[in-house]
């Protein structure tokens, strides 16, 4: 008998979450070394939630979950990542979507950050309609002295993380993504800070959340 995947409804709007989010089940394992595929599937499902302005991710995506919940009326997952500049707890966080919006490629120059260590944080939120519970991944680095790579996905093309292996070192999230050596699955698999925060997620839901709520046949 092969036991039914566990469905996750994945509220986002954004095509390129959609794709590493694709990449994120057909390639990473769970702490036990099972495939995420095996386990999980997940539905991708496009809701207009408007996002808070609010510094700390936490309370960002704790608020759109639940108005996500609320609009779907099923448990689900609502994602959001943002830089936190070395010295601050929190800063620009939250902000960093709205900023790299307006600033573009001046965003190294106006916020005086080329060179500067950096976490790119990441926090997944998850509401099944009691309550919501928050997962964090976090990943080191720098930001660039200039940016680096097409991948027009925000901060991907002014973030280095820190890469633990080497092989990547140096690069922007956007130049190894455009790297064939590398690609869009080197970057989930091994750097994501992304991948970390719904990792810790799959693992809960896996152990604490009974599925209730199958998918419509």
């Amino acid at each position: 008998m092969v036991d039914r995947k566990i469905h996750i409804v994945y509220v986002t709007s954004n095509p390129f979450k959609s794709k590493e989010n694709e990449v994120f089940v057909a390639n990473c394992q769970l702490a036990d070394g099972t495939p995420v595929r095996d386990k999980f599937e997940f539905e991708i499902r496009s809701v207009p939630i408007k996002e808070i302005l609010e510094v700390r991710i936490e309370t960002m995506v704790m608020e759109e979950v639940t108005k996500a919940y609320s609009e779907i009326k099923v448990p689900c997952i609502v994602e959001h990542a943002g830089l936190i500049f070395e010295g601050y707890d929190s800063y620009p966080g939250g902000l960093t979507k709205p900023m790299w919006n307006v600033l573009t490629d001046r965003f190294i120059q106006e916020t005086q950050s080329a060179k500067r260590p950096v976490i790119a944080r990441a926090v997944v939120a998850y509401c099944d309609g009691k309550a919501v519970t928050t997962f964090v991944g976090e990943t080191k680095g720098t930001i660039a002295e200039s940016p680096r790579g097409k991948r027009e996905f925000y901060w991907d093309t002014v973030f280095i993380p820190d890469d633990p292996s080497g092989k990547a070192k140096g690069k922007t999230y956007a130049e190894i993504v455009e790297d064939p050596a590398f690609g869009l699955q080197y970057k989930m698999v091994n750097l994501s800070q992304s991948t970390k925060a719904l990792l810790r997620f799959l693992e809960f839901r896996q152990n604490h959340s009974p599925d209730l709520w199958p998918r419509a046949s």
